[in-house]
Parts: C-alpha cells; structure tokens; sequence
C-alpha cells in the first residue's frame, strides 16, 4: 500500500510541475480552479480547468476550457478555436454570432455532470439544489442503480473483488481516489496546455473518461460493499438484493440537505480510489492450472 501511495504521489508531482511550467509559458494563460478574465490582447492559448473564462478582449490562440463556461464581453474575440469541455458557452448580448474565426465545440453531456459535481464544494447549496434538484437528483439515482445493476450482471466477480477491496482499506481508497482524481485533472490540463489540440483534446477525453469510468464502477462496488453489510450475507445469490440495498441506504443519506451531498462527494472520492486499486475488480494472482 505505501509503494502504491508513493506511485499516486509522484505521479501527481509530475503532473502539478508540468502545470507550473504551463503557467509559466508566456503568451498564454493556464489557470486550474480558478476563472479567468482575458483584457488585454493575448497573443497565444487559454486553458481554464474547473474555471470560467470571460473574454473581454483578443485571443489570438485557441480557448480550451474543461469543466467551466465562457462569455464575451464587447471587444472580445477568439482568433483560434473555442473547445469547451463539460460547459457551455453564454449567448452573446444582443443574440449575435459568436466572434470565433475557429470551429466551437462543446461536447461531454455526461463529463460535463461529473465535472459539475468535482467543481461544487459540498457544503455549497442554493434555491436549485432545494427544490427543482431534488426531482433531478431522483431521475439520477435511479439511473445509478440501473447501471449498477447492470454492471452486477455483467461483471459480478470483479465487483466483489472490488467491495472486498474497500472493505479491507478504506483510508487507502480515500487517499487514492483524492489523489487519482487531481491527477487525471492536473493531466487533462497539462495535456492541453503543453501539446498540440488535436493531440491534447484525445489525451484530456481519456483521462475524463477513466474518472467517470472509475467512479461508476467503484460506486457499485460500495453498494454492493454496504447491502452486503445490511443483509449479513455475501452469497452471491444475495447480491442484487445486497446491491440494491446498499443503493437505497447511500442513495437515501444523499437526498439530506447538506449532509447528503458530503457524504455523496466523499463516497464518490472512495469509489475512485476502490477502482484504481483493486485494478477495477481484477485478481492479484493468477494460478496456472495444468
């Protein structure tokens, strides 16, 4: 476990100094959780991780954005391409075109969630979040248990391996999801601050992609983890019953004001974590049969 730990840390040592040198590079802006207002001609790129960017004057590179929006204010423009990555670009005043000479994109429905949840502090809450988010939050469940029904189903020995994993380390998956998150974030904005678009952009997804992949996996896998504690009972038979009784105790806590979302967004650090290091379910040792 130490040795993984000292993986986990070093790799996000790399990562932090590849932003650090980013930010250094002149010509362009890199900001990681923090916005970004452009007001002064820009003769190279801005890339703004879990951060919204206004532009209020010229930009003569591209506008990668990850997890956050953009606006434009008078005498704003993009010389370059406009990539916004799980956000949304504001309208501009008076319903005019976009001053974008590049193409504009804006894909990731489901990264745009997952960043949206990273982004938000739990204790944040809002007129939303208490009334027209609760019926949203219900649509979301049910399509979480739907999925890890699914994935029970398909893949029930790695999920159980996965459980027995977080069982038996619970500081370790918190540890590891914390820093395998940041790190897949410090990639995704090191990637597209540092290398080209077209080879940055695939780089950024995959790294997004492992998030939410690892999150949906580990979250069945503490479900699974939970009912099984509330049923006494591991047969495997007992799962989906032990699934989905876990899902209901989980889900259930996470619709509490304020309390709900911390548990929600520390379980959701756990499941990375649990994925990570149970490898996503798969066996330590392998034994030959003859």
């Amino acid at each position: 476990m130490i040795r993984r730990r000292g993986a986990f840390a070093a790799l996000l040592a790399i990562f932090l100094a590849a932003s650090s040198t980013a930010l250094a590079a002149p010509g362009s802006i890199t900001s990681v959780r923090r916005d970004v207002a452009v007001t002064e001609p820009l003769s190279g790129r801005v890339v703004a991780v879990l951060a919204d960017v206004r532009v209020a004057a010229r930009v003569s590179g591209d506008v990668i954005v990850w997890g956050g929006n953009v606006s434009f204010s008078p005498g704003g423009s993009v010389g370059g391409d406009l990539l916004v990555f799980g956000g949304r670009v504001e309208p501009v005043a008076g319903g005019g075109p976009l001053p974008v000479e590049g193409r504009v994109a804006t894909p990731g429905s489901l990264l745009q969630i997952y960043l949206a949840e990273m982004r938000r502090a739990p204790w944040e809450a809002s007129a939303d979040r208490l009334s027209v988010l609760a019926g949203l939050r219900l649509i979301a469940l049910a399509a979480w248990l739907a999925v890890a029904l699914l994935l029970l189903y398909f893949f029930a020995s790695p999920l159980s391996r996965a459980a027995m994993s977080a069982e038996s380390d619970w500081s370790g998956a918190l540890a590891a999801g914390a820093l395998g998150v940041l790190s897949l974030f410090l990639a995704a904005g090191a990637a597209l601050s540092l290398l080209p678009t077209r080879v940055a952009i695939p780089i950024a997804l995959a790294a997004a992609a492992l998030a939410v992949v690892a999150k949906i996996f580990g979250m069945a896998a503490l479900f699974l983890l939970l009912g099984q504690r509330l049923v006494k009972s591991v047969a495997p038979a007992r799962r989906p019953v032990a699934l989905a009784a876990g899902f209901v105790a989980l889900g259930g806590l996470s619709l509490v004001p304020l309390l709900g979302a911390l548990v929600w967004s520390v379980a959701s650090i756990v499941a990375v974590g649990v994925a990570l290091l149970s490898r996503f379910g798969q066996p330590r040792y392998r034994v030959a049969v003859p």
